[in-house]
């Protein structure tokens, strides 16, 4: 089957078939339908690599924040989408990283200095973000991006009422729910100290909200006391370790990197009793799962994340090919110490994706 073959049989000429097939201007919408429902009736399958040989490089983007450690939330993040990148390297596609690190403070301004410059490049195909928070600075700095014309997948966090291309993430309503199941299930009465993430993070701010909605719902005896995050690591162990009276019976975090100072907190305290639960993988909350510190670990699947933001992005430059939905939610696992090494390999295991609107 050729093109010459479906041009005699639909009566459309070379040039409408090319163009309706690559998705290239000059086509109405219904011509374009047509043409490429009568494509896929004669079993016409595009030869993407072909293809790829005869156009210019596409230049994909990838922004995220430096990893810290080897296997933390931020490089399981970025080794997704590399490797999701990989699968189609032979297609003159060239991957572009730019990374953004420094204080807590300085994070958004970075990241936007990062994004300013890309907007201001005229070679690049396509763009996927981690957006360190959902701030208005850098929701600015995203629109004017998707404003340009640049196909934008973000990965780990989304804004409201924004045309990007898709976004993928943690279900963070779901994710709060399940810690709260989680705790009412093994807390006694009493009060369970929250950490919190950045309060411009709609994902860390969704979490909490669904925790404690979730307690009120059910008529949990526990009460919440949010510990707002101080960015300082010794500070939020000293602020947490005050507030840790005979009254309190858990700690939780809804940020990966506030894990280790819950733990380090109840550490402090003398109290085996309490119980503790954590998000993310990475290497030192594992030791604190294998110690007895953490009664559990919320797993965000960030190298699937990764992972399926960057075939979203290709799929859709590469091939026309949409996403099932504006939202893209990986599965969160819920990790026992009992069930630890079922998660050891770098990638674990359990692929499965939610879809959503936004």
């Amino acid at each position: 089957m050729t093109l010459k073959d479906i041009s005699k049989a639909t009566g459309y000429s070379l040039t409408s078939i090319h163009r309706a097939i690559y998705n290239k201007e000059g086509l109405s919408p219904a011509t374009r339908e047509k043409i490429l429902e009568a494509v896929k009736s004669m079993g016409y399958e595009v030869n993407y690599l072909a293809s790829s040989l005869k156009r210019k490089t596409m230049n994909i983007a990838f922004v995220g924040k430096k990893p810290r450690v080897s296997h933390d939330y931020h490089h399981m993040i970025a080794s997704g989408v590399k490797s999701a990148f990989s699968q189609d390297m032979g297609m003159n596609i060239a991957l572009h990283e730019y990374y953004f690190d420094g204080k807590a403070s300085e994070l958004e301004d970075k990241e936007c200095a990062i994004l300013s410059d890309l907007y201001h490049q005229d070679d690049l195909d396509g763009i996927v973000i981690m957006p360190i928070n959902t701030g208005i600075k850098l929701q600015l700095a995203v629109q004017k991006l998707i404003g340009k014309g640049y196909p934008v997948v973000l990965v780990d966090d989304s804004f409201e009422h924004m045309d990007f291309l898709c976004a993928v993430e943690p279900f963070n309503d779901l994710i709060g729910q399940t810690g709260a199941e989680f705790m009412s299930q093994i807390c006694k009465a009493g009060k369970v100290l929250v950490a919190l993430g950045n309060a411009s993070s709609k994902g860390q701010m969704d979490n909490y909200e669904s925790f404690v909605a979730y307690l009120k719902q059910n008529n949990v005896p526990i009460t919440c006391v949010p510990v707002k995050d101080t960015y300082d690591k010794e500070q939020l162990v000293a602020e947490l370790g005050s507030l840790i009276d005979d009254d309190v019976v858990g700690l939780y975090t809804v940020c990966e990197s506030n894990t280790p100072a819950i733990c380090e907190a109840a550490l402090a305290s003398g109290r085996k009793d309490l119980k503790v639960l954590g998000c993310d993988l990475s290497p030192a909350n594992k030791a604190y799962l294998v110690d007895g510190v953490l009664s559990g670990i919320l797993d965000m699947n960030s190298y699937l994340q990764g992972f399926l933001a960057m075939r979203v992005l290709l799929e859709y430059i590469l091939k026309n090919i949409s996403p099932k939905a504006s939202v893209l939610s990986v599965p969160v696992r819920l990790v026992l110490r009992s069930s630890l090494a079922f998660f050891e390999e770098e990638y674990s295991a359990g692929i499965s994706i939610a879809t959503r609107s936004h």
